[in-house]
């Protein structure tokens, strides 16, 4: 009964986040976009113009390195992922192995351990920011790999035993696609929901916060029969119903919640780990959650939960602190290249198309250094970080708004330039008021070593957009602006907004979708950092 209590409980978290966490970041939206249309006074005066400044004359490397640095991050990410993984998984293939009376050898071990360290391949993914797609054809060849290593540890096995390999172990690869179908496709359905690029920035808060929450029913019902049977407290229950231990618990486990909501917030704030590790996390507690469930529905008994219980939240445990450790190994060896802060600026509107500016060029741009941008409803998705979501739950989202030049003053000089434990600088936006933006753009324009703006969509009436256009003609050198435009860009206007005679900045066309020519204005863009 409490196997199909937990998994009721467990379900019912990831349907309500689900369901929630698009709600929390709709209001979130309106919120910045009900600051943003404040006008507190006469605008902020804008800094005079000092001209271009100059490239720094130390580590000065064209594209290419650059690329084949970030190519090869991205294979010693993979490895340290698999690594933090395997070693739990292990932990966790034992232990089955002993509760469920199997033989412990190394094909048994490696079955059950191998498809629980799949479920690195999608944290690889986020936290070398390599796109959806080819993620997918990682997993694929890292299962059909491990599959192959099913089959040569049975016939290694048979092998050491005495006997001779035969072909029907060859069934083994089928084995193990079966094994890792029945056990990954729930963990994997739900981290493509906490995972998905719209609710990334909110859904680990959320789901945190809801599966706090969700012990009130499950244990004020236990409560509840602990009260009805005591002599002193039975009247309570017969008065108030089954609903007695719940409601005896809503007060402690609402301050739980709100206490494990702070506390993921002041970690991030203390940069323990990135909002990429963060959500490696959830997906590796997921798994382990799903696979608990799982065993206590199998294994009835108060013995067993505890044990099911203990095992699998060492198991938790134990992945952060080795994927802690493991990502900076993956920084040694080849130096990085010096550190280039981003700006990305763009014409304000499309969450669809400003998401996938910022997937497939600000997010592969942490790996090289910080990224600054105009805060916007259209990409509250991508910017948002737990401080954010603590002020706008406690209501003092404002305090985060630049409203004068003391204010700007002050967000410019904390700007973090320094990267996470993972390698990857974070994201660093301006939520502007009506009367702040224009100056605060253009002292982010002062201080970017390149410089991508995202024209699609632009037209005449896009003033801010062509106020933006003019100050990087009269602020920034052109060889540090890349320009992103498509069929809906007007260029005649654009010609219009900047001066006559002025050096022409780098174009490049790339059309909604197409991952081949956001590489390309990626490569555009490290060129003009170099």
């Amino acid at each position: 009964m409490l196997g199909g209590e937990l998994s009721f409980h467990f379900l019912n978290v990831m349907l309500m986040t689900a369901l929630v966490a698009p709600l929390v970041l709709w209001r979130y939206r309106r919120a910045v976009l009900a600051g943003m249309q404040l006008s507190l006074g006469a605008a902020l005066p804008l800094a005079p113009p000092r001209g271009a400044r100059p490239r720094p004359a130390e580590g000065a490397i064209g594209a290419e390195p650059k690329l084949a640095w970030e190519a090869r991050m991205r294979r010693r990410i993979f490895v340290a992922a698999i690594g933090a993984s395997f070693a739990p998984a292990l932990v966790l293939a034992v232990h089955y192995a002993f509760l469920n009376e199997l033989a412990i050898t190394p094909a048994n071990l490696w079955l059950v351990a191998g498809a629980a360290t799949l479920m690195a391949v999608p944290m690889a993914g986020v936290l070398a920011a390599i796109p959806l797609w080819r993620t997918v054809w990682l997993g694929i060849a890292t299962t059909g790999a491990f599959a192959a290593v099913l089959v040569v540890l049975s016939m290694l096995q048979r092998a050491i035993l005495g006997k001779a390999p035969s072909l029907d172990q060859l069934y083994n690869f089928i084995v193990f696609l079966q094994y890792a179908g029945l056990t990954l496709w729930l963990p994997l359905l739900l981290a493509a929901a906490l995972g998905a690029r719209r609710v990334r920035g909110v859904a680990p808060f959320v789901f945190a916060g809801l599966l706090v929450f969700a012990l009130a029913p499950l244990l004020g019902i236990r409560v509840t029969q602990a009260l009805g049977g005591m002599r002193w407290s039975a009247g309570w229950v017969l008065q108030g119903g089954i609903h007695v231990g719940a409601i005896v618990l809503a007060l402690p486990v609402g301050l739980l919640a709100w206490w494990r909501l702070k506390a993921l917030a002041r970690g991030y704030d203390a940069k323990r780990f990135s909002d990429a590790q963060l959500l490696a996390h959830s997906w590796w507690l997921m798994f382990v959650a799903v696979h608990a469930v799982e065993q206590v529905s199998v294994h009835p008994g108060t013995a067993a939960l505890l044990q099911i219980v203990a095992v699998d939240a060492a198991v938790y445990l134990l992945f952060p602190f080795l994927l802690a450790h493991a990502l900076p190994w993956a920084r040694r060896g080849a130096p990085a290249p010096s550190q280039r802060m981003l700006l990305v600026l763009r014409v304000f509107g499309d969450r669809g198309r400003t998401g996938a500016l910022f997937e497939r060029i600000a997010s592969r741009w942490q790996r090289f250094g910080p990224v600054t941008t105009i805060a916007a409803p259209d990409a509250a998705a991508d910017t948002v970080d737990p401080g954010d979501l603590l002020r706008f739950a406690t209501g003092r989202i404002a305090e985060g708004f630049v409203t004068s030049k003391d204010d700007l003053a002050q967000q410019l000089a904390t700007i973090d330039v320094e990267p996470d434990r993972d390698g990857r600088y974070r994201i660093h936006e301006f939520c502007c008021r009506d009367d702040t933006w224009q100056a605060t753009v253009v002292a982010l324009i002062v201080r970017a070593d390149a410089i991508v703006m995202d024209l699609r969509g632009f037209t005449a009436e896009r003033h801010g957009a062509e106020f933006e256009l003019q100050q990087l003609a009269a602020r920034a050198s052109p060889d540090r602006v890349v320009l992103i435009v498509d069929a809906s860009t007007d260029r005649a206007g654009i010609a219009r907004a900047l001066p006559q005679g002025a050096t022409p900045m780098a174009v490049v066309e790339v059309r909604r979708g197409s991952a081949r020519q956001a590489d390309v204005a990626f490569a555009a863009l490290l060129a003009a950092a170099a």
